[in-house]
């Protein structure tokens, strides 16, 4: 009986993990296209969004642990692989910035 209140609990509490996550994700969807952003400066707003998903499902996937928990780890990694691809991508354009000064 108190391992299936348990489990209960365990549920509840990851329901709430998503839905805080979805929260704070549409947040940060306001955050990037609020304003008068420039193109650049949309570019760089994404890029916050990138990494706040990586972070927000980061947490998630590592901190509930079991077999019904696993698609939230290959969200994570697809997240990281586009985190890391926007920061090489900022890389070289920086590096491609740098070059082209007189």
């Amino acid at each position: 009986m108190e391992h299936k209140e348990l489990q209960l609990n365990k549920q509840k509490n990851s329901n709430l993990s998503i839905l805080l996550i979805v929260v704070n994700l549409i947040l940060l969807l306001v955050f990037a296209n609020i304003g008068d952003n420039t193109n650049d400066q949309g570019i760089i707003n994404y890029c916050y969004l990138s990494f706040g998903t990586t972070v927000l499902l980061g947490l998630y996937a590592f901190s509930y642990h079991g077999k019904g928990y696993r698609i939230a780890k290959w969200l994570f990694a697809v997240s990281l692989i586009i985190s890391l691809l926007l920061i090489g991508l900022l890389w070289y354009s920086a590096g491609l910035a740098r070059a082209f000064q007189h």
